[in-house]
């Protein structure tokens, strides 16, 4: 599900992007974030660092989160910085990533071609 807050955001102007797995389960999920206006790519088997950049300033990573259970439920402990070299080390780094990675457009496609996996 889309959070109202990051549509309101992308309203307004703002860019969201995130690297995921993106598996056949999920497809409606990821559709949604894509209909929204989140640029989302896939990365087989990616289970990296979760971490969101402002404005190239301020910046928070996760300490520790396993990104396959994140919850709204369960809190995840965060370093929150506001120094700008931090910001942009974390951003060259996923910007480094991001040219590795396949659209999730195309992604899906793949998947819904395939069909749903056989058990």
């Amino acid at each position: 599900m889309v959070a109202e807050e990051d549509i309101k955001f992308i309203d307004r102007g703002g860019k969201i992007r995130f690297i995921a797995d993106i598996t056949y389960p999920h497809v409606e999920a990821f559709q949604q974030h894509l209909n929204a206006g989140i640029d989302i790519r896939h990365f087989d088997k990616y289970a990296g660092l979760l971490f969101f950049v402002f404005d190239r300033k301020i910046s928070m990573s996760a300490i520790r989160a396993d990104l396959k259970r994140v919850s709204l439920d369960e809190p995840v402990s965060v370093l929150w910085t506001d120094d700008p070299v931090y910001a942009e080390y974390l951003l060259s780094t996923f910007e480094l990533l991001w040219k590795h990675t396949v659209p999730a457009a195309q992604r899906i496609e793949e998947l819904l071609k395939e069909g749903h996996p056989q058990v």
